[in-house]
């Protein structure tokens, strides 16, 4: 329960995983669990409107100051003073746009959001910079459509903190619970019967977050998603990026002349409501997890069916409603032993790499604060293990991949690798084989 003065409201299960994540990254000196978005815009931005919208969005969103606190075995909670008034910086800058996202990526901060502003001839380029255990990537675009929804109505409301909260169902009694709880469990030790490798290792060490954006012009995401349709058929499309993530570590890994037993990933489900506004704070995702072993992995049309068949027995079995309902229930843990937890399923890695495919990229909006939107894109960081992750996202029928991790994951050349190898696979016919 809240203190008199202070308002709480609980952590989400990927809420909680996130905090441990971190805790774990400061104590090995990783700093904290920071996104960014970028948006690149043509000439109009009007910065006035744009300070306006985030300082009235600021002062409704107390829960931007809040504090995370974990009772002995109880649910953790964000918690916030009534008077709490948060603030969302907007900064101009002059400075190259990746030395920008590298600074602020890797700072330590209060504010939970912030703006930067960079002039880029006819245009401007926006980085928000957003605290990860309070928001998602779907959330940095909600947070964003707000703002511009705002700007654009000096007079509009911003949304009732009541918007707030989970909006998935919950079981319908505690049995229910442990009924999907063993449901996943049962998945879960299925996967941990075979080791995963990651190109970072199992041992948590200091590293800086590092990133590299590559972009495809629309002929080519045109391609892109030709390929993909024929060997998915559109029923799993994100299994198509998730076979060529896989890909890309394995490339690797055949190149430093280690073996892994497996490739192991998850991917985010989000639990809002298919075209919900809100809750924009808040992580609101479940998960699916996913498999494949190096022979698997030999040809990518094959990894990408294996991978969509995993997809329709897992949505079958309604898997992700389990995960979701597992990590609640795994919230009343203490954060180390939640951590063994999971770090002894995954033989100490968590997964093999990190890895999204987000979809359409802030489809809400075509224009921002008087400007309209040329482009956008995520770039996530990673705690290590595992070190690395890929993301992918699209704009107006094109293409972002984003490759990110921790410097010290990768070795000299071997970015140059998974980018090959990433180009290689996505666009064909010019494939050469893994690892080479």
């Amino acid at each position: 329960m809240a203190t008199p003065g202070t308002v709480s409201v609980p952590l989400s299960g990927a809420d909680w995983f996130l905090a441990t994540a971190e805790r774990m990254m400061l104590a090995a000196g990783q700093g904290e669990h920071m996104g960014l978005t970028v948006l690149r815009l043509g000439p109009g931005l009007d910065l006035a409107a744009l300070r306006s919208a985030a300082a009235r969005l600021a002062a409704a969103s107390p829960i931007a100051a809040a504090r995370l606190r974990k009772p002995i075995l109880g649910v953790p909670r964000w918690v916030w003073r009534v008077d709490a008034r948060p603030s969302f910086p907007v900064e101009e800058h002059r400075e190259p746009l990746d030395e920008l996202c590298a600074r602020r990526l890797n700072e330590s901060s209060a504010p939970a959001v912030r703006f930067d502003v960079l002039g880029d001839g006819p245009g401007s380029t926006l980085v928000m910079r957003w605290r990860h255990l309070l928001l998602d990537a779907k959330g940095a675009e909600l947070f964003l459509a707000e703002i511009a929804r705002l700007a654009d109505n000096a007079d509009s409301p911003p949304p009732r903190p009541d918007s707030w909260g989970p909006i998935a169902p919950r079981p319908k009694s505690f049995r229910t619970a442990l009924g999907e709880a063993e449901r996943f469990k049962d998945h879960f030790y299925a996967l941990a019967s075979t080791s995963i490798h990651s190109l970072g290792g199992s041992t948590p060490r200091p590293g800086a977050a590092a990133f590299f954006v590559e972009e495809f012009s629309a002929a080519e995401t045109a391609e892109i998603t030709a390929r993909g349709q024929t060997a998915t058929h559109e029923l799993f499309r994100m299994g198509w990026f998730l076979a060529v993530a896989m890909r890309v570590h394995h490339a690797v890994l055949c190149r430093r002349g280690e073996d892994a037993e497996s490739y192991q990933s998850n991917c985010p489900v989000q639990e809002r409501k298919r075209g919900a506004r809100h809750p924009i704070w808040q992580n609101h995702v479940s998960q699916l997890f996913f498999r494949l072993t190096p022979a698997e992995i030999a040809e990518l049309g094959a990894a990408a069916r294996a991978l969509q068949g995993q997809f329709i027995a897992q949505t079958r079995e309604r898997l992700d409603v389990a995960f979701a309902t597992t990590s609640r229930l795994l919230r009343r843990m203490p954060p180390g032993l939640y951590l063994r937890v999971i770090r002894n399923g995954s033989h100490g890695h968590l997964t093999s790499f990190f890895f999204s495919h987000t979809g359409e990229f802030l489809p809400e909006c075509r224009t921002f604060c008087g400007a309209p939107i040329a482009h956008g894109w995520h770039v996530p960081s990673v705690c290590q293990p595992p070190g690395t992750g890929v993301f992918f996202s699209e704009r107006d029928a094109r293409l972002i991949a984003v490759i990110s991790w921790r410097e010290g994951t990768l070795r000299a050349g071997e970015l140059d690798i998974m980018r090959t190898r990433l180009r290689a696979d996505l666009l064909g016919p010019h494939s050469i084989g893994p690892g080479r």
